[in-house]
């Protein structure tokens, strides 16, 4: 089965901001490429601001390149066309 980008973006997602249960309480927390944790908080205005922040910053990154793809149908034509 394959995963589209959206699906793939979410479970890279969940594994980089991630809820932290410990003897502290709840806190959210943001993995760093190494797994450690790069920063944490417990308050929730924080988290929601840093989330503001982030499709703020989102917006700004350029579209992906899309991949394009022609109809299966092209394929067999130009098969046809070869020597």
């Amino acid at each position: 089965m394959t995963t589209t980008d959206e699906e793939h973006n979410a479970a890279s997602a969940a594994e980089i901001v991630v809820e932290l249960v410990g003897a502290s309480g709840t806190e959210i927390g943001i993995l760093d490429e190494s797994g450690f944790v790069a920063l944490s908080t417990a308050d929730k205005h924080l988290a929601r601001a840093i989330a503001v922040r982030l499709v703020e910053l989102a917006e700004k990154l350029p579209e992906p390149p899309r991949i394009l793809r022609r109809a299966s149908d092209i394929d067999d034509q130009l098969r046809g066309l070869e020597p």
